[in-house]
């Protein structure tokens, strides 16, 4: 069996960073390294960490794994850079590959296996977050199989995976005003999917997504979702099509901005974001995303251990957590290393 050409030493034979990325990223060169693809969000933390670090490779991850550890053993990086979503396009596998690192006792940017798995099911998050005292949002969950029907959550339902990552399956149907509009929706995501489903009171008022830099951690001031344009197939949420479709966001003239709140909200989102964050098992960095109510009322959604790095994630020139791309990049690294010393 042909197995692909390992990563090469950086050229001053020394390997500060090593940033593993899914193999679906880039491609390979001639003469074995790997390249992101331009414009990609590992080709912009790829340049960011070269600016700041001495010995950077590139190490995509092979879902047959012995290359992938061939290529880690031969490099021996002070630190992983771990940017991987997937193993062969499913989200739901992330988990391996942090589990994998530890396997290798290597030090790595990013939440390890248990926050991952935390993160990613929807209802024992909010189970976990509702136990600090913060508000969720009312729910139930439909297996795969078996009858739909809601247990008594008031209309409207936003209906979801319950393991979902990224808006995935999540839109403009996705929110649902009676019980023959859920049993639709519901049979739809079925067919479509066959896992389970979270279906979860929509709470009206303002979307704010908090990142939080570190593992104290310092939470950074939440960024709002603004929809200018109104009419009625306006986007009432954060759907698969509006984070992925320019051209729908141009239409309904959406944008993110800092977030004007009163203190005691602040107050409130800090708090709370720290909490979560300890509560979750996140580590180094990670995005949480709430619904402030008309009664200033702070709902906890999701929680992101992986949110999107790019330098334009919520608009130009506002990466997840608000600041400087660069300096973003550099804190993760650095927190991590903190940690792994601790």
């Amino acid at each position: 069996m042909h197995r692909r050409k390992p990563a090469l030493r950086p050229q001053n034979d020394r390997c500060d960073v090593a940033l593993l990325v899914d193999a679906e990223t880039g491609a390979r060169r001639r003469d074995g390294r790997f390249i992101p693809d331009r414009n990609s969000v590992e080709a912009y933390v790829l340049d960011a960490l070269c600016k700041s670090y001495r010995g950077v490779a590139v190490v995509p991850f092979d879902s047959r794994v012995v290359a992938t550890i061939e290529a880690l053993r031969g490099l021996k990086p002070r630190i992983v850079f771990n940017l991987t979503e997937w193993v062969d396009g499913d989200r739901s596998l992330d988990a391996m590959i942090a589990g994998l690192l530890d396997g290798m006792k290597l030090r790595y940017t990013g939440t390890g296996p248990d926050g991952l798995l935390l993160a990613r099911d929807k209802a024992l998050s909010k189970q976990i977050v509702a136990g600090l005292g913060v508000a969720v949002p009312r729910h139930f969950v439909l297996n795969g199989t078996g009858r739909i029907g809601n247990p008594g959550v008031p209309y409207p339902l936003i209906v979801k995976p319950r393991f979902g990552d990224a808006s995935h399956g999540i839109g403009v149907d996705s929110v649902v005003c009676s019980e023959a509009e859920l049993r639709s929706r519901a049979g739809v995501m079925r067919r479509r999917t066959g896992e389970p489903l979270i279906c979860e009171e929509f709470i009206p008022g303002r979307d704010l997504y908090v990142a939080l830099l570190g593992n104290e951690p310092r939470v950074m001031p939440p960024v709002e979702l603004v929809i200018g344009r109104k009419g009625a197939s306006a986007p009432r949420l954060a759907t698969y099509r509006l984070k992925n479709d320019g051209a729908y966001r141009k239409k309904w003239r959406i944008r993110w901005r800092p977030a004007k709140l009163e203190d005691e909200v602040v107050k409130s989102i800090e708090k709370a974001s720290r909490a979560i964050f300890h509560a979750l098992k996140l580590r180094d960095y990670a995005r949480i995303d709430y619904r402030l109510a008309p009664d200033n009322r702070v709902v906890f959604l999701e929680a992101n251990p992986n949110p999107d790095l790019h330098p334009h994630a919520m608009g130009i020139n506002l990466c997840f957590a608000g600041v400087n791309h660069g300096d973003a990049i550099r804190r993760i690294v650095e927190a991590a290393r903190r940690r792994s010393r601790g």
